[in-house]
């Protein structure tokens, strides 16, 4: 009987294990077939006809290989018209239907919300909403329990709901030059918010922010009255030297823990470099009183843009003088990596006959449309050569009749 009594113990201990073992295979097969964790933390939702809510959905992968995983939504069908459905994030996220979990710590793991905002004129009541998550066969589902309440239910936690707006995202233009993109903030909360700013932009760029219509005012936070809105400009500057390219930007707007990002982009179509050097190289010249002196003057685009509009202007010069430029416009300035070789312009001064010997100060300016460039120059002005024989003429004339005198006064 000892004997029959032990090996039954065994046989129960055996099969105990055995089954055991089973379960632990069976439920490894079956986590390798599902795959992965559903996870909605708040089921249960109090919310008001005018406020929207954002409930965690967060999943994660449970095998040792990449899945996706489908998201499908079973509404309440009194719900017809609500707004709900699966977004990236609560700040003006894109809508979401699949979700591919990888197998890194950084994304094993993926959250994301469901949006859900009450149609119009929705009645007070209970409404059902079902969340089902599907991969490898098997599908998951949470039902999330809606208890809807007239009015606004929703406790403004003070740091308000923001909302940033601007009708052209993207912007093309040179390097060197200021470019503005015009948005609005707003601020949907029922309290005043004092908002700050934080600009992303390339290294290098000068970036700043300024009220709509005071460009000279630069700003790092404004206050906002609640349930209104203000417009600022958000100002960027490509450095010269900036390459032809695309170039992302960001416009963050934060109150307490809230931060809203704007997503904007520059194309900077090339660099505008205008230069304007005498044919001799030399900033000085020489030239005679009453005289017209004729200067050989290049002018070339350094940039990879043209240049357009192209005029000659005297910034600066002697009173009196007379400055012309041929030619004194030019339409169209290539760069000089394409056209290989710089415009030729033809400058003429000239002097009132009076001019007191001596040097002179000129400045000249080429101005276009995108660029300008100012060159200042030395005149150095001299007597003409007829007046030096007459000056030498006169000191002749003076010491014969020095001599003369003298010859006289000895006869005596």
């Amino acid at each position: 009987m000892n004997m029959f009594a032990s090996a039954y113990k065994k046989y129960i201990l055996l099969t105990f294990l055995i089954g055991i073992s089973f379960m632990l295979f069976a439920g490894a097969a079956i986590a390798q077939q599902g795959g992965f964790t559903l996870h909605i933390p708040f089921t249960g939702i109090e919310m008001g006809t005018e406020d929207d809510v954002n409930v965690d959905v967060n999943l994660r992968n449970a095998t040792n290989n990449d899945i996706e995983v489908a998201l499908n939504l079973e509404r309440d069908p009194k719900a017809n018209n609500w707004d709900v459905r699966f977004i990236s994030s609560q700040w003006g996220g894109f809508g979401v239907n699949r979700v591919r979990l990888g197998t890194g710590e950084e994304n094993r793991e993926v959250a994301i919300k469901l949006h859900i905002k009450p149609g119009e004129n929705a009645e007070p009541g209970n409404y059902k909403f079902v969340v089902k998550a599907s991969a490898n066969g098997i599908t998951k589902e949470y039902p999330i329990f809606v208890h809807l309440k007239g009015g606004k239910v929703a406790v403004d936690s003070g740091a308000g709901k923001l909302e940033l707006e601007t009708k052209y995202p993207v912007l093309e233009g040179a390097a060197g030059k200021s470019l503005s993109f015009e948005i609005k903030v707003k601020n949907n909360s029922d309290k005043d918010a004092v908002v700050d700013f934080v600009t992303v932009a390339p290294s290098g760029w000068n970036a700043y922010v300024t009220p709509r219509w005071e460009t000279e005012k630069r700003v790092n936070s404004i206050k906002i009255a609640s349930n209104s809105s203000e417009t600022l400009n958000f100002t960027v500057v490509p450095p010269i030297e900036s390459e032809k390219g695309e170039y992302p930007l960001e416009f963050h707007a934060k109150v307490g823990d809230s931060d809203v990002k704007l997503d904007l982009k520059v194309i900077v179509e090339g660099t505008y470099k205008l230069q304007i050097a005498p044919e001799s190289r030399r900033l000085n010249f020489d030239m005679v009183a009453g005289k017209e002196s004729q200067q050989v003057f290049y002018v070339w685009n350094e940039g990879s843009a043209p240049i357009e509009n192209i005029s000659f202007l005297v910034a600066s010069k002697p009173e009196d003088w007379e400055i012309t430029f041929k030619p004194d416009k030019i339409g169209v300035l290539e760069p000089l990596a394409k056209t290989e070789k710089p415009e030729i312009v033809e400058i003429t001064f000239k002097t009132p006959e009076r001019t007191i010997p001596g040097d002179y100060q000129v400045v000249l300016t080429a101005a276009g449309d995108q660029d300008r460039k100012s060159i200042e120059l030395r005149a150095t002005v001299k007597v003409p050569t007829t007046w030096g024989w007459i000056g030498v003429g006169v000191i002749l004339i003076v010491i014969a009749l020095l001599f003369g005198i003298f010859a006289k006064l000895k006869r005596r």
